[in-house]
């Protein structure tokens, strides 16, 4: 059993929660076991006492992630009953982002336009410069996020934390000290964003033939090739972004 897990039986392990910030934490290991499959639609989440066990937090933390979620319109609290998963998740999952895209979808794009800048700019250098322990980094960053993804039930919070490591992989390699720190900002700005458009049907598969296109390129030391894979991958997502606010405003 790894360091920080606490055993239960007959429901998933939660990590206790020691870092900055127990509220996010709780509610996004929430997340993400329902997201996996951990507490069917319909089904009762543990009760705050259950969950202040497993967690290590106060019951105070545990009842802001639960409101969290229930403005997400992943759960129903009923007094008196507890919490419960809502019917249908994936599209309710989406409801909250759509309604963030009302009000900044043009931001975020831009954001990601930018991202995207920086990315095709840093496997421009790595594919020119890198050796071959910076490529090493990539490949196994590469392969981690594959493996989270062709798993049976991905754990969409991990694939976000691998997607982003990938990402900086590259980044680091390309032996510069800016960059890693812009994109590592843009990365945290966009996280939220990131997990939901991972829970878009498909884009698992997607981005692990994507980022297997940018690895090639890399490993071939084609500057051009891998920008033009970076481009795809990104350009994939902003055009995306931009459908989804479109079919449900």
């Amino acid at each position: 059993m790894a360091a920080g897990e606490t055993p239960t039986t007959g429901s998933p392990r939660f990590q206790t929660v020691r870092r900055v910030s127990p509220t996010h934490q709780v509610r996004e290991q929430i997340m993400a076991a329902i997201q996996r499959g951990d507490f069917p639609a319909g089904s009762p989440l543990p009760s705050e006492r259950e969950l202040c066990r497993d967690f290590g937090v106060s019951r105070v933390s545990v009842r802001e992630a639960l409101a969290g979620l229930e403005a997400m319109n992943l759960i129903v609290i009923q007094h008196g009953r507890g919490a419960f998963v809502r019917e249908s998740v994936n599209d309710q999952y989406a409801g909250p982002f759509a309604k963030y895209l009302e009000l900044h979808r043009d931001e975020l794009l831009e954001l990601l336009k930018v991202r995207g800048a920086l990315d095709e700019l840093a496997a421009e250098e790595v594919a020119k410069r890198a050796e071959g322990d910076g490529i090493g980094a990539v490949e196994r960053a590469c392969a981690a996020f594959k493996a989270e993804a062709e798993a049976e039930r991905p754990d969409l919070a991990e694939a976000v934390r691998l997607d982003v490591a990938f990402h900086l992989s590259i980044a680091e390699a390309s032996k510069g000290e800016l960059l890693p720190r812009l994109l590592t900002e843009l990365n945290n700005v966009l996280a939220e964003s990131r997990e939901v458009t991972f829970s878009r049907e498909g884009q698992l598969a997607r981005s692990v033939t994507e980022h297997q296109a940018i690895l090639h390129a890399l490993q071939k030391r084609d500057p051009a090739g891998a920008r033009k894979a970076v481009n795809k991958h990104m350009t994939g997502i902003q055009e995306w972004v931009a459908e989804f606010q479109a079919d449900r405003s």
